[in-house]
């Protein structure tokens, strides 16, 4: 039918999801279950100084198992307040490198005016630093590995904050939210869990996705 709806998330998509789930579960040990924005899972206190930073990135190694040490550098950026747009800069809210003195991850201090922004970006750097060396070997190759990074934040457990902190943002990064909300609910689908473990921490609209993604993951 020429008016029929264009699916939630394309057959290619859902394959390659797939193919990353396996990929991920193979090599990293699959959380029980998702890691969500609670005092269950960080340790870190409330603040936006570098410190407080320093502990949310050493809460996110640890839930992300990735022992190595990392070094933790605020970009020189002007505050919101002198920003002709500030959501069109949140594509550089982070930054890994890896040097001959270590590794590197840099960031935006004015994410740490949004946690749940804040907790994402590490989540998506500390993953750069995971796959580091392993580029070309995810599916799809070294062309699809920022996608694979930030869906291997998801099948990390990171998938609330995925979903969550690109709506906040108003920018959806590399994976669309479709897609985001697809991984999240297959996540949940593998580990026999329902909408209502993360609902209370997603906003109506990406409760909405979620329950979409549900939907295309059940066929």
């Amino acid at each position: 039918m020429i008016f029929s709806r264009a699916p939630f998330v394309s057959d290619d998509m859902q394959s390659w999801i797939a193919d990353c789930f396996d990929w991920f579960d193979a090599r990293f040990r699959p959380p029980a279950k998702p890691i969500l924005p609670t005092t269950t899972f960080f340790t870190a206190p409330g603040g936006k100084d570098e410190a407080t930073a320093r502990l949310v990135l050493k809460d996110v190694c640890r839930l992300l198992e990735f022992e190595h040490p990392i070094e933790l550098v605020p970009l020189d950026r002007p505050s919101a307040e002198y920003r002709l747009d500030y959501q069109a800069l949140s594509e550089v809210a982070g930054t890994y490198q890896e040097t001959e003195d270590g590794r590197i991850i840099s960031y935006d201090p004015e994410q740490m005016h949004h946690p749940l922004r804040f907790i994402n970006t590490m989540a998506h750097e500390v993953m750069h630093a995971r796959l580091s060396g392993l580029q070309d070997q995810v599916p799809g190759g070294y062309e699809a590995h920022e996608l694979a990074t930030d869906l291997g934040c998801i099948i990390a457990g990171f998938g609330v904050f995925q979903l969550q902190a690109a709506d906040d943002a108003g920018w959806s990064g590399y994976l669309t939210q479709p897609s985001r909300a697809y991984a999240l609910a297959y996540f949940l689908r593998d580990r026999g869990l329902g909408i209502d473990t993360v609902a209370a921490h997603l906003s109506p609209r990406t409760q909405k996705l979620l329950k979409r993604g549900f939907r295309a993951v059940q066929g």
